[in-house]
């Protein structure tokens, strides 16, 4: 029985996973709407340096520090 209940653990836990963005992910969300706000003129401030924060993380091997920077990016970018 122990061993059906850490199966159960363990498929929840996935299914808890796959909703998270990774890094990658979100980055690839994020570099068009960046490109296309900077084409319209936008003010992107806070938004690039979280960007370009997480940019860094994520070349540095630092998964975690890039998706919490890109989520910061993602929730500092302006109205489209």
């Amino acid at each position: 029985m122990p061993s059906f209940l850490l199966a159960v653990a363990f498929v929840l836990s996935l299914a808890g996973m796959a909703g998270a963005q990774t890094a990658i992910e979100l980055k690839k969300e994020l570099l068009p709407k960046i490109k296309k706000a900077q084409a319209e003129g936008k003010d992107l401030g806070e938004a690039l340096e979280h960007f370009n924060e997480g940019d860094k993380a994520l070349k540095d091997g630092l998964q975690e520090e890039a998706t919490e920077a890109f989520k910061k990016a993602k929730a500092a970018m302006p109205p489209e």
